[in-house]
């Protein structure tokens, strides 16, 4: 019996027989049958379909004959096929010799077998998606191991539908012979030119032969200079205080989103940069350096906000209308998410006692039956006292859970607060400690709170100014009935819009001081800095391997940043490509001949088939899914994820190192899975400070040993004029192989245009 003559096996349930997969049968008979008719067809088919494409087995070994005469260089028709077929004792199981002439019979033209061709493929791909579908579903049901571990699984599986792969994942070297000496020959004939991606660095290709597919590429640096704010500028963290000049790697500091967040980097201190003094409209001032990056709205921009740095925001603080407003705002912090903690006294009963402007030793004296129904209900007692020396906020409050902030605050409000005429909540006290305490509870509870000071007439002296806090919410902040009802009435739609924002007024050149910057772990490159808790943020040569390959050679590459932002890496691909200052960018003075020089550059550029996602909390999963797809719809030639140390998983680990090597083995497994080099940014540790030379080694990769083990190609940064100001090669950079697997290590000499934001081969000579 013949396999297409096997009868189709009863089935229990007439549903279930009626769900054939996908196929035409019609179809591939007329692709056999066009293959026998013609040799041209033959070529045609074997560009569209493989063996595994065909739904009936008998199919599959005819067609696996055809190619097997076709590839001899023997004729393949009835006659031959039937042959090959009877010498492989098949010829039975595909129906007999009468059942090959009836495939050439069947078909009305071979030239058409390309069309009926892809007829086969179509459905091929549809029963591959139904196969893929059920695993799919057999994966969720099943709910075995982690969820974004399925949710990858099951991308992989839709993604390997449309794969022009072989399922086998081992093949004999017999096999494999022919696709290699393919290449060498293709190497050869190439007359000495790349066959891999180019990085745009004539020494980095001719000692690597570009970057090829299956390799993972690590490009690793000291933490850039710039982006620094003074190392007096406060810094919150989950204990209390610290500032940028004593903050370490290893510390937590406080994320926009009130999480704790770890410092994966700091740079030494530096000096001579350009300074300016940051003041926003609740008083609050922050000292940066020029380069220093905030995420600000404009008026032009609402609900968009963008990585700008600090000369680009002085260039455009206002806008061009009469009014001449302010025109950038930056988003206040989210209230601190901080566990709850042993307290002394019920938050609410310090809150009362500090207010109150009568307690003595200790005691309430609030004579309020609300307030003394509230304070029981908190805990207290008549015998009840306060012990504290003077009237502060003891930092163990400040870094209480939200729930005992917002009571210390109700009952602060309760006994001494009012609500102005505009409908926002005041504080106020003549005790300057207190004041400021106040003012970090509040926007540590996420908002902005202004700080105005008078002098009392006929006052003591360390009574004769009265310190008034005012911050716009909504929200319920007081418990008393009265107040609540007050807070009501009048804030009403009176609350502005942008209560949740504070705008920068003025951004004024000071002289210069020392600074520094960190780097921290937060997915959006956000962190707390001084006072008012106010948010602030946190890598040139991979930009320029995608700027050889997209805009010079028409390579498809992605760029994944984690770091800046799409906007900020459009304006470094611009400076470099048309040699504009990025400073004048940034600052907006860009005179007649910069701008020219721009709209020359600018239709290449933006022709460029360079992909830019600078997306929040991106995890690998969403890497690879977004790579796969690339893949698919754009043939993807180059993936660069900037940086490694931004990652985070979102699980909970053992460690840093464990999180850093899964990262690093899945950018490994997706440059083999898509066959394109992934270049993935990373930092190394202060090794390099701490030797003389502070030339980087390959044991100075940060976190992970992984890094090195999984890396085809390492490249180390090295910029001797960073250490050194006076050092007779300023301008340059060293290209550091330090680990090649496919070739020799080597260092390689470039040039680096910090103002045009590239680096550029050395001139001749």
């Amino acid at each position: 019996m013949s396999i297409i003559e096997m009868p189709t096996p009863a089935h229990s349930s007439p549903a279930e027989f009626e769900r054939t997969p996908p196929q035409d049968v019609v179809a591939e008979q007329c692709v056999l049958g066009g293959m026998m008719l013609s040799k041209d067809a033959i070529a045609d088919v074997v560009e569209t379909v493989r063996s595994g494409d065909f739904y009936r087995p008998a199919h599959q070994l005819v067609y696996d004959a055809v190619l097997d005469l076709y590839g001899r260089g023997e004729p393949a028709d009835a006659v031959t096929v039937s042959a090959e077929l009877t010498k492989r004792g098949e010829i039975a199981r595909v129906g007999g010799a009468h059942y090959l002439a009836s495939l050439i019979s069947t078909v009305p033209t071979a030239a058409n077998a390309g069309y009926y061709a892809r007829i086969v493929r179509d459905r091929a791909v549809l029963r591959r998606l139904v196969e893929a579908g059920t695993r799919i579903t057999q994966m969720g049901f099943a709910s075995d191991g982690e969820v974004d571990d399925i949710v990858d699984a099951a991308q992989a599986e839709i993604y390997a539908v449309t794969e022009r792969r072989s399922s086998e994942d081992y093949l004999p070297l017999s096999a494999i012979m022919e696709g290699t000496l393919d290449e060498i020959e293709s190497i050869g004939n190439s007359g000495g030119g790349l066959t891999g991606v180019p990085t745009g660095f004539a020494g980095l290709d001719e000692l690597t032969n570009g970057l090829h597919g299956g390799q993972m590429v690590i490009v690793a640096a000291r933490p850039a200079v710039g982006k620094a704010l003074a190392l007096d500028t406060p810094v919150p963290t989950v204990d209390g205080w610290t500032t940028m000049g004593q903050v370490a790697v290893g510390d937590e500091v406080i994320g926009a989103d009130g999480q704790p967040t770890r410092v994966v980097a700091a740079t030494g201190v530096m000096d001579g940069r350009p300074c300016y003094d940051v003041e926003f409209d609740d008083g609050s001032v922050i000292r940066a350096d020029a380069e220093h990056l905030w995420l600000t709205e404009t008026r032009a921009t609402r609900a968009f906000p963008e990585v700008r740095a600090t000369a680009a925001i002085a260039a455009t603080l206002r806008c061009a209308t009469a009014g001449r407003r302010p025109n950038h705002s930056v988003h206040n912090a989210r209230p601190l998410a901080l566990p709850e903690r042993e307290l002394p006294h019920p938050p609410y009963v310090l809150g009362v006692w500090l207010g109150d402007r009568h307690s003595v030793d200790g005691r309430i004296a609030a004579a309020d039956n609300e307030i003394v129904m509230h304070l029981e209900a908190a805990g207290w007692a008549p015998t009840h006292t306060v012990q504290l020396d003077h009237k502060y906020i003891p930092g163990l409050y400040l870094r209480s859970s939200e729930g005992q902030r917002r009571a210390l605050l109700a009952g602060l409000l309760d006994i001494d607060g009012a609500v102005s005429e505009a409908g926002s909540p005041q504080f106020s006290t003549t005790n300057r400690r207190l004041a400021i305490g106040v003012r970090e509870l509040i926007v540590s509870l996420g908002y902005r709170c202004g700080l105005t000071a008078r002098r009392v007439p006929e006052a003591v002296e360390r009574t004769s100014i009265a310190y008034t806090l005012t911050f716009p919410t909504s929200d319920t902040v007081f418990r008393l009935d009265r107040k609540q009802r007050a807070h009501k009435e009048r804030h009403g739609e009176k609350i502005p819009p942008k209560a949740g924002s504070r705008f920068i007024v003025d951004v004024r050149p000071v002289r210069s001081v020392p600074v520094r910057c960190i780097q921290v772990t937060a997915s959006d490159g956000l962190f707390l800095a001084g006072q008012s808790m106010i948010p602030t943020h946190n890598s040139t040569l991979a930009l320029d391997f995608a700027r050889a390959a997209s805009i010079k050679h028409g390579r498809t590459a992605v760029i994944f940043s984690l770091e800046m932002g799409r906007n900020e890496i459009t304006m470094r691909l611009l400076s470099a490509e048309a040699r504009v200052s990025l400073q004048n960018i940034r600052s907006g003075t860009l005179s007649d001949d910069d701008w020219t020089r721009l709209a020359r550059r600018m239709g290449e550029v933006s022709s460029a088939p360079l992909f830019i996602d600078d997306s929040p909390n991106m995890t690998m999963m969403e890497i690879r899914a977004k790579a796969r797809r690339l893949k698919q719809r754009h043939d993807l030639q180059l993936v660069i994820v900037d940086y490694l140390q931004l990652m985070s998983s979102g699980k909970k680990v053992e460690s840093r190192q464990q999180e850093v090597s899964e990262f690093s083995r899945s950018m490994k497994l997706l440059a083999k899975e898509l066959d394109v080099p992934v270049v993935a940014l990373s930092q190394l540790n202060r090794g390099p400070e701490q030797r003389t030379d502070k030339r980087p080694l390959l044991s100075d990769l940060r976190e992970s040993g992984s890094l090195e083990q999984d890396s085809d190609l390492v490249i180390l940064l090295h910029r001797e004029d960073m250490h050194e100001r006076e050092s007779p090669r300023a301008g340059e950079a060293d290209l550091i192989v330090a680990k090649h697997r496919n070739g020799p290590c080597a260092t390689v000499t470039v040039a680096f245009q910090g103002h045009y934001s590239r680096f550029v081969d050395m001139a001749p000579g």
